[in-house]
């Protein structure tokens, strides 16, 4: 056999062979209940947010194109909202699976891109693409409501045939490997294209602001830059080491493992929540056949060893026997289905109407607008102060060498002889600055000066200067001024350059 015909058998197996889509269902279930988190809270503000009644933000109109998409009333947005959680709690547990997917998938991508400032997100364009992906498998083919009407047998007796799981062509579990590894490589070469991620100023003022969530690690871990450039390089490794290693087996209980706790991490250190479950999600993707026989196996050992767990599973076995196969359910099912739609768009419009977010239907009357207090409108309105100089200048670093341009051994001691970096780094923007730093003694004395200009563009100044025998062992101070403003003080002390170690 020739190596193309050998190349072109494997790529058959790869996207064709058949499998029993334990991935895709596993998906189906877990991506709705991600969902929800995000689309439930905008329930009572739909129509602010998607209809002409509020204030929408069409993604099209940055592109020039003010009017792509349709903008209804309030009462239909309230509809179509309705829907779509009926859509998405209808593919959480497998009825009509495949028409519920496409309608969150269209759905979703309205509404998305009806807010481009808080809908639309990296995820939500996730979410999109996945529920595509489903729409077109067959996520519903097992452990759903569809597989239950469907007539398949589920005979438990041992000496009839053992009940076999629909299998299906692997082509939409693939896709959506490869889909998540196409992200991780688009992110990985946007970040070798981003200075500013590799020298940790990006992740450090991320780290800084609550703009997510709280993340007090983030704060904690913002003050040590270097172990920030650090695990941005093993980041973007991992992300371009993704769409290559992920397929073998041997690497992919390490790959996956990794982006695992890498999400768990940004959760941590920048406060994201949804973004994380939702290539979690993702990553069930990639459970094939041998892991669920697997995990299989330790369950039924663990149910022969714990008397709690054999008794559930008698009472699930005795439920599942006396739900039976109800093959004659699976029409009237789906006309239910179609039936529902409908009634659930008006019982939308109906809660919707209970919420009154206008106060139209109050006693009082509609809400109105109330005006501020005199003094925080003379505050707005008030001219912009200039931006003083402490407000320019981020932090100030002392150290001997760099990594990465960030001073990678901070501290306040140094011997006679050493080379001392004072590292200033900026907080943009900020125009183009003289920054001069003056080293007095104990007895405020200049004993050294160095000036350095920091254009417009810079993020961080480095003043180097050298510990002589000359400065006598004991406290001195780093003045930095800019335009011969003093900004901030700093003290730091010589040690003699024979005897016990630099306190770091």
């Amino acid at each position: 056999m020739s190596d193309l015909e050998n190349a072109t058998r494997r790529i058959q197996k790869f996207f064709f062979d058949l499998e029993v889509p334990y991935g895709l269902a596993l998906c189906r279930i877990c991506l709705p209940l991600v969902l929800m988190g995000m689309v439930l809270p905008r329930w009572s503000v739909c129509r602010e947010l998607y209809s002409a009644d509020g204030a929408t933000g069409q993604l099209s109109v940055g592109f020039g194109y003010i009017d792509m998409l349709p903008e209804f009333s309030g009462t239909v947005v309230a509809a179509l909202y309705a829907v779509m959680i009926f859509a998405m709690a209808t593919l959480c547990i497998g009825f009509c699976s495949r028409i519920s997917a496409l309608i969150v998938c269209v759905l979703m991508t309205y509404f998305s891109m009806l807010d481009c400032v808080s809908t639309m997100t990296k995820y939500t364009a996730i979410i999109t693409h996945l529920t595509f992906i489903l729409s077109l498998s067959q996520c519903g083919s097992i452990w759903s409501v569809d597989a239950w009407m469907a007539n398949r047998k589920r005979n438990l007796d041992p000496t009839q045939p053992r009940f076999a799981y629909p299998k299906s062509a692997a082509w939409p579990r693939r896709l959506m490997q490869f889909f998540i590894a196409a992200v991780y490589f688009g992110a990985g070469i946007t970040k070798i294209h981003t200075p500013s991620f590799f020298t940790g100023d990006q992740l450090q003022y991320w780290m800084l602001t609550n703009l997510n969530y709280q993340h007090r690690l983030g704060e904690l871990l913002s003050g040590y830059p270097i172990l920030l450039v650090a695990f941005g390089y093993i980041v973007v490794v991992w992300e371009l080491a993704f769409v290559f290693c992920a397929w073998k087996s041997s690497w992919r209980f390490v790959i996956l493992p990794v982006g695992v706790l890498f999400h768990f991490m940004t959760t941590l250190t920048l406060g994201l929540l949804m973004f994380p479950m939702v290539c979690y999600c993702t990553y069930l993707s990639f459970v094939d056949e041998e892991d669920i026989q697997n995990t299989s196996a330790w369950v039924r050992r663990q149910i022969r060893h714990f008397s709690a767990l054999k008794l559930a599973y008698s009472k699930l076995v005795e439920l599942r026997n006396y739900m039976g196969d109800r093959p004659e359910w699976r029409s009237p099912a789906r006309v239910a289905f179609v039936v529902a739609l409908p009634v659930v768009a008006m019982a939308g419009i109906q809660i919707e109407y209970q919420f009154d977010n206008y106060g139209e239907r109050r006693p009082e009357g509609r809400h109105q607008l109330v005006a501020i207090e005199p003094e925080r409108a003379r505050m707005m309105l008030a001219p912009v102060q200039p931006e003083r100089d402490i407000d320019k200048f981020f932090a100030v670093d002392m150290g001997t060498f760099l990594a990465s341009d960030i001073v990678a051994n901070r501290r306040t001691s140094f011997r006679q002889g050493e080379r001392v970096i004072a590292q200033c780094s900026l907080t943009p923007p900020h125009e183009d600055m003289v920054v001069e730093c003056k080293i007095r003694d104990s007895e405020n004395r200049i004993v050294e000066k160095k000036v350095e200009i920091a254009t417009r563009e810079m993020l961080r100044v480095n003043l180097r200067f050298n510990i002589t025998d000359d400065m006598r062992p004991g406290e001195y101070f780093m003045n930095i001024e800019t335009a011969g403003r003093h900004v901030l003080k700093k003290k730091f002390t010589v040690l003699p350059k024979y005897g016990t170690v630099a306190s770091r």
